[in-house]
């Protein structure tokens, strides 16, 4: 992907409100937690996009869940 492609997917994500972080997590706690959350089969603990999509589904429940609540 070039520079231009990425300036324009970062516009297009800061215009809907999202944003991409780096995070730094221990990866066993992580595929523990997303596993008993039932976000993560156990069987994909090792692919790292599986464990991706997992984080991110468990953190737009939780964001949706609070902000209902507010």
């Amino acid at each position: 992907m070039g520079a231009a492609e990425r300036q324009r997917r970062y516009r297009d994500r800061r215009k809907a409100g999202r944003r991409v972080l780096q995070i730094e997590i221990d990866e066993v706690e992580l595929a523990v937690v997303l596993e008993r959350l039932h976000f993560l089969d156990p069987q994909k603990a090792d692919d790292d996009e599986a464990v991706e999509r997992g984080l991110s589904e468990m953190i737009q429940v939780l964001c949706r869940g609070l902000a209902d609540d507010a």
